[in-house]
């Protein structure tokens, strides 16, 4: 101070700070860009994993989508067996409509990684606003479809009793299934198709289905802009 140094120490003192706020500054960004890497990286691994599950969840939908078209095939070509002349038919011809007529398959897509990407709030590191909103919403479309299965299930247990009057359970099954031993009692599919009962379980069979179908669809959609915006993120 006496010898007139003070401008000197108050220069180097300023240096000094400026140099730590620079040091700050700098741990500061490397901190952010450490941390946008691991946020990245993260995405990339819960979309990818998001990725897989719808991919799954695709695979199943078109299965049991493909086992509906079946029964709504199936339907008219039973409608048209009940009108004909049953005095010279073969029962062979009504097996393969019949059988398709009582399919029940429903849709219980893949939700593990989903909920895990949701509980963990790993879910905001993706920046689609469109593509969350779908994602929250998904299991909320598929219980919708719910009533319609069920329906459909409760409707085929609950109208066992018409066929069995007329056909042994094996018969429809046994070329098919491992295990199952010929019945000793032969099955008689004129007279199921000639009862007014069957009629009605066919027609609620193709009403049900039907219905199903177009809560599946609708989730196929859904399911397919999702895969879709995915994609799109994957490659940003």
């Amino acid at each position: 101070m006496e010898k007139n140094k003070t401008g000197k120490y108050f220069k180097y003192a300023i240096g000094e700070i400026i140099l730590v706020v620079i040091g700050i500054l700098i741990a500061i960004q490397l901190n952010e860009w450490r941390n946008d890497s691991l946020n990245t990286k993260q995405k990339q691994n819960v979309l990818k994993s998001l990725q897989a599950e719808f991919k799954s969840n695709m695979s199943q939908l078109d299965k049991v989508l493909f086992y509906h078209n079946k029964i709504n095939s199936a339907y008219p070509r039973v409608m048209e067996l009940i009108k004909i002349d049953t005095a010279n038919v073969d029962n062979s011809i009504y097996i393969e409509p019949f059988k398709n007529l009582g399919y029940t398959w429903s849709f219980n897509p893949i939700n593990g990684g989903l909920r895990s990407a949701i509980s963990s709030g790993e879910i905001h590191l993706i920046n689609n606003d469109k593509l969350i909103d779908l994602l929250f919403s998904w299991e909320d479309v598929v219980k919708d479809s719910e009533e319609e299965a069920v329906r459909l299930r409760k409707h085929q247990t609950g109208t066992f009793q018409i066929r069995q009057k007329h056909i042994r359970v094996v018969d429809a099954w046994v070329e098919e299934t491992a295990g199952l031993i010929q019945s000793n009692y032969a099955s008689n599919y004129k007279s199921l198709f000639k009862d007014p009962l069957f009629e009605d379980y066919a027609s609620k069979s193709f009403l049900w289905s039907y219905e199903y179908m177009n809560e599946l669809n609708v989730i196929k959609a859904n399911n397919l802009e999702i895969l879709q915006l995915i994609e799109q993120e994957l490659e940003k």
